[in-house]
């Protein structure tokens, strides 16, 4: 194949960003062997059918992460907008997973086939150290978030959720920080495995505290030090 210096590509920038030691030329070599492939909101990205087809790393978008109830409402219990690798952990191991990826707005993905990038990491020593550590971190944070999810009450599960996805999505307003995922009360109770009900209880007691303020799917947090301080408490 004739070599390519893709460096000043937007997709070399990200993905030299997920496999850093990978050398420049590797780096290149695998983007031009790779698809980018988008989708639209409400799209199924990935699934136990296509987990191990392709090593999936999100270009641009929001992903949701969940499943379909038998009554067919999806219910997510994660949303991922970080330029990373998704299913490395199911292009190494076969057993299927039990969620599912959508789109929750415009996504767009490089999709490196499976046994290429099977190949890349017996053969490249640096790429596999690059898997090595993501997994590592990951590990870590789950663990984290598993202690957390032990210890906390549901107050400060809420603060956690909200604290998240403000740092995430959350951009300036007057009256202080204004979250851009347009997510409902139920979508929340979904990510604290929770009833609706209670959540709109707990939801009532911040905006009377004028802590937040929650207006259909529009999220508005007035006393972002309280959220702090809730999640310092543990």
């Amino acid at each position: 194949m004739q070599y390519l210096d893709l460096s000043e590509n937007s997709n070399f920038h990200i993905l030299k960003g997920v496999f850093k030691n990978t050398s420049k030329i590797k780096i290149n070599e695998i983007i031009q062997k790779s698809v980018v492939r988008k989708y639209q909101k409400n799209d199924l990205i990935l699934n136990k059918d296509n987990q191990n087809k392709s090593l999936f790393i999100l270009l641009d978008g929001i992903i949701q992460i969940g499943y379909l109830s038998p009554s067919g409402r999806f219910h997510a219990f994660n949303y991922f907008s970080e330029k990373h690798v998704i299913n490395l952990v199911s292009c190494f191991n076969a057993s299927a997973i039990d969620y599912d990826y959508y789109a929750f707005n415009q996504v767009k993905i490089l999709q490196i086939p499976h046994h290429l990038f099977i190949q890349e990491i017996k053969e490249n020593i640096d790429l596999n150290q690059d898997c090595l550590s993501i997994l590592s971190q990951r590990m870590q944070r789950l663990t984290q978030q598993v202690k957390f999810l032990q210890v906390a009450n549901l107050a400060q599960k809420i603060a956690k959720i909200l604290l998240d996805l403000s740092r995430q999505y959350g951009v300036r307003h007057p009256s202080g920080i204004e979250i851009q995922l347009k997510i409902s009360q139920q979508d929340l109770a979904d990510l604290i495995s929770v009833s609706r009900q209670t959540i709109n209880k707990e939801i009532k007691k911040l905006m009377q505290l004028e802590i937040l303020d929650w207006q259909y799917e529009s999220i508005l947090i007035k006393k972002i030090e309280y959220f702090e301080n809730e999640i310092h408490c543990i």
